[in-house]
């Protein structure tokens, strides 16, 4: 772990171009290293871990990288151009004013390389480059993927700056709060799988719900099984009301609203995560 993430840890040793092409060849671990040149280009790399390096203020240019990792290496203005990454992780690594263009690479690479939300800011601006760059290069899977990591971070982003002034924790945790609800319960709409796990969870909850409380809902004789509550849930939050059933009760009355009002909400978020999923 970087103890100063804008510095390399010491010792390390200054590598020129040439010195670089040579431990390539005959390493699979390079490290201690700060690349002098500014131009790393026409590289195809596998296997390969990176370890307290810099390749700072460098253009990294017409390269390959497959099955590697990034630990502790500082890529500060560095301009990514015409570089795929295949299998790659990033852990604990500083992209501070890096661009992005024309890279293949899924953000989930990405993921690990800031941990900590002091560094909030760079976070953002790096899956705010990806996803430009994802965006123009029509990466339409990624550039949600790269949306929501956006999302993720620039929620812990204005919460540490407003820590940092100073404001009571009253004026920005109810935000902060609904938007890592709108994270966990829907992805912030980018992530289809978040919506599906919910739906699944809150069927299944209010299918529960349902059987163990319907000899209250209803006073026509009716005999209470799994199956028929299963029917009633769907069929009241798809459809306004469940054919076949009346609510002769108050307690029935306040089931099917409910059921009705979250049935319209996941119809409604299940539209929205798919129309940004496939159609844009």
């Amino acid at each position: 772990m970087l103890k100063n993430f804008f510095k390399l840890k010491t010792p390390f040793e200054e590598f020129d171009e040439a010195r670089m092409d040579s431990q390539l060849k005959t390493s699979k671990h390079i490290v201690n290293v700060l690349f002098k040149p500014d131009t790393f280009s026409e590289k195809k790399i596998i296997g390969t871990t990176f370890e307290n390096v810099s390749l700072s203020k460098t253009l990294i240019d017409k390269c390959t990288f497959r099955v590697c990792i990034f630990k502790d290496c500082l890529f500060i203005g560095t301009k990514f151009a015409h570089v795929e990454f295949h299998g790659c992780q990033f852990v604990n690594c500083n992209f501070y004013k890096s661009t992005f263009e024309k890279v293949y690479g899924k953000p989930q690479q990405f993921r690990s390389a800031i941990q900590d939300k002091a560094y909030a800011n760079i976070a953002v601006h790096m899956y705010q480059q990806l996803r430009e760059n994802y965006y123009h290069e029509s990466q339409r899977e990624f550039k949600n993927e790269a949306e929501y990591y956006f999302a993720k971070w620039k929620r812990r982003l204005e919460q540490g700056d407003a820590e940092r002034h100073g404001v009571p924790w009253y004026r920005y945790w109810p935000n902060t709060a609904l938007s890592f609800a709108y994270d966990v319960v829907l992805g912030y709409g980018y992530r289809l799988r978040n919506l599906v796990t919910s739906t699944i969870l809150l069927m299944v909850t209010l299918i529960a719900l349902n059987h163990y409380f319907a000899n209250y809902f209803f006073v026509q004789e009716e005999t209470p099984s799994v199956i028929k509550s299963i029917y009633f849930t769907v069929t009241t939050m798809a459809t306004l009301g469940a054919y076949g059933y009346s609510p002769l009760t108050e307690m029935g009355y306040v089931v099917v609203t409910i059921d009705v009002l979250f049935g319209i909400s996941i119809i409604t978020a299940t539209l929205n995560s798919i129309f940004r999923k496939v159609i844009r």
